[in-house]
């Protein structure tokens, strides 16, 4: 029988490279300046953000949030602290896929790159889309709310996070209505991301052609470690595991909240946030009092 004692939880994107960037101590904000500069050397991305065009600027933020990932990562590992099994939060799983070894970190930086195309599809389409925050409602609440109001082509709820955070997913208007009722509901915040894109909305299937394509683009190696899918909480193991999960990844709603309980049953109670910032922490909730998520602050 397995026993997973320590799980590594990887953030999707979101934060601001400038809530990342803040958290580094000068050591490891050495090496992600090392890292930035090859790898957007390398995508044709300027390292001042500003210079970037719309969508390049997006995807340079998302990338930057990966590099930090792996700073974060090495240093764990560094540190001596081990995972016996990971997840991976919307481009988290992109994230864990490299850092666990399964996909070589330039082909990860390069999934990144590839939502430049559903963006560009998007725009080419005329798509309004957004995505949304709420705190205040769990998965639960947010269904029985939204989904007399709004039709699944609208909205779906992207991903429950825990018992009081929803992320909402779907065309723009529908969004903003959504947070607003939600608001009026008595949610404590409903914030728009303001993306122009709508992860996890089965929708996106429509968009993602190139980069579903891409992932699977070439081979996985099995994961060094075994991660929990946060859409169906199987642990994958082999290769082709970890590249089907990054084909879906973008039009499959997560149930974050049910992944943290699997893990919690399957014995985890060390989590470590991989995010430079602590951002899976903030919207994270364990069930045990034994168990306890660890941030790079921790650390």
């Amino acid at each position: 029988m397995n026993h997973y004692k320590t799980a590594f939880l990887f953030n999707g994107i979101g934060s601001k490279p400038e809530k990342l960037l803040v958290n580094l101590p000068a050591a490891l904000m050495e090496r992600y300046l090392t890292a930035r500069d090859e790898a957007f050397s390398r995508l044709g991305l300027h390292t001042d953000l500003e210079r970037n065009t719309p969508f390049d600027r997006r995807v340079a933020e998302w990338l930057i949030s990966l590099l930090c990932d792996r700073v974060v990562f090495d240093h764990y590992i560094q540190q001596g602290i081990i995972p016996d099994i990971g997840a991976g939060y919307s481009s988290g799983i992109v994230s864990i896929s490299a850092c666990f070894g399964s996909v070589p970190d330039t082909f990860a930086h390069h999934i990144i790159l590839m939502n430049r195309a559903t963006m560009q599809n998007l725009a080419n389409a005329g798509m309004d889309l957004d995505m949304g925050v709420v705190i205040g409602f769990g998965y639960e609440d947010a269904q029985q709310l939204l989904f007399p109001r709004f039709s699944r082509e609208e909205l779906v709820i992207g991903s429950g996070n825990s018992v009081f955070c929803t992320m909402i997913s779907g065309k723009a208007e529908a969004v903003r209505r959504a947070l607003e009722l939600m608001l009026a509901e008595g949610a404590i915040k409903a914030i728009p991301f303001g993306t122009g894109i709508a992860y996890h909305h089965p929708i996106l299937a429509n968009y993602a052609r190139e980069y579903v394509d891409f992932c699977g683009s070439i081979p996985y190696r099995d994961p060094d470690y075994p991660i929990l899918s946060a859409f169906d909480n199987r642990i994958l193991t082999s290769g082709q595991d970890i590249m089907l999960e990054n084909q879906r990844n973008v039009m499959t709603p997560i149930r974050w909240d049910l992944a943290l309980r699997k893990l919690e049953e399957l014995g985890v109670t060390a989590f470590y946030d991989v995010s430079a910032n602590g951002a899976v922490k903030k919207f994270s909730r364990l069930r045990s009092r034994k168990c306890k998520i660890y941030t790079l602050q921790d650390v």
